[in-house]
């Protein structure tokens, strides 16, 4: 008998000796530590109608506010619906939990944000006005009634452009105006291209800083072996003036001669050497051109194309349609004469 109960204080002493060991299954899981879980990635939850966590389906609550999600967890997310590693009370209690789920309604997620397709641009149709410029200045006497008729007073001009801002339109360079018909990029509203003839200096000192005033784009025509001499803009101008992103370059030959009574060797020299002192100069090609004095004919305009020009005006009247030849633009003259009532009318006209 006693050999039986040293026996049976053995066995329980061995069996409390494991209990307290090592906890067993059967006791209440309120008594049971968690088991220690391995590092888990975030949880992405998609906001818009329907959650899922991990297995756990969660659904909308329409007695909690627009933001309270009732579910078996207790998460708490960011405004990228970023949910952070489960707290350790999933595995302390069976109950069921509040998911609150904070998401800023004022940014949408990643996953909702829509996507929209930005549609290409459409090759520009309608007519617009080009306008011929040549001396911005005080108009000289009646001794020089050429230079009268061809210089517009800097306040004038300043009315002018004021007159363009106020009434929409937006002008462009002609190489801008080239892109817009191609399709390559959207047309401003109300386009027109100002341009100015031979490259005077009194463009750099009246007209550029008004243009720059109203963020305007032009381009001027220049004649290369006039460059540097009293009178017109210098080299450095030039660059100047094309660094600045609002002004194109356009040539305007060489020496200013009518190209459509030279000789063939003379008109192509006209064309390429203007071109290439252009390019040297401001390290890249030179795509636009102006006749001087507006002369033109088949074989001058078949020389233009092959020297590399894509768009070319003459002084001929009228708006530069899409039927157009790009090498044989029309333009309007804006003369000294001309009032600002004039000005509106030539472009309101047949608008």
């Amino acid at each position: 008998m006693v050999r039986i109960g040293q026996h049976f204080s053995l066995s329980l002493i061995a069996l409390v000796a494991i209990l307290l060991a090592k906890p067993v299954t059967f006791l209440h899981p309120r008594l049971v530590a968690p088991p220690e879980q391995p590092p888990q990635a975030p949880l992405v939850v998609s906001a818009p109608q329907r959650f899922m966590t991990r297995d756990l389906p969660v659904e909308p609550s329409d007695e909690r506010p627009a933001h309270s999600i009732t579910g078996s967890l207790h998460l708490v997310g960011n405004s990228r619906g970023i949910v952070g590693n489960p707290p350790e009370s999933l595995f302390t209690d069976s109950a069921h939990h509040s998911l609150q789920f904070f998401q800023d309604s004022t940014r949408p997620t990643r996953d909702s944000t829509p996507v929209v397709d930005t549609p290409q641009p459409q090759p520009y149709r309608k007519p617009v006005p080009i306008l011929m410029y040549h001396y911005i200045r005080p108009r000289p006497g009646p001794d020089d009634p050429i230079g009268q008729a061809l210089s517009v007073e800097p306040a004038e001009f300043a009315a002018q452009i004021h007159w363009l801002s106020t009434h929409g339109y937006t002008p462009i360079t002609l190489s801008e105006l080239e892109a817009i018909r191609r399709g390559d990029q959207p047309a401003p509203a109300k386009p027109i291209v100002l341009t100015f003839d031979d490259g005077y200096r009194d463009f750099y000192e009246h007209a550029w800083p008004i243009l720059r005033q109203y963020n305007f784009h032009a381009t001027i025509f220049v004649i290369t072996g006039l460059l540097d001499s009293p009178r017109y803009l210098t080299w450095e101008m030039v660059r100047e003036l094309d660094r600045s992103g609002a002004i194109e370059i356009g040539a305007h030959t060489v020496h200013h001669v009518d190209l459509t009574q030279v000789s063939d060797a003379q008109l192509r020299a006209e064309l390429t050497e203007c071109a290439t002192a252009l390019r040297e100069a401001l390290g890249h090609p030179v795509l636009s051109f102006a006749y001087p004095a507006g002369k033109i004919d088949q074989r001058v305009k078949a020389a233009t194309a092959a020297a590399g020009y894509r768009m070319a005006v003459t002084t001929q009247p009228g708006r530069a349609g899409a039927d157009d030849h790009p090498l044989a633009l029309p333009r309007f003259r804006v003369s000294g004469e001309m009032t600002l009532e004039q000005f509106a009318a030539l472009l309101t006209a047949s608008n």
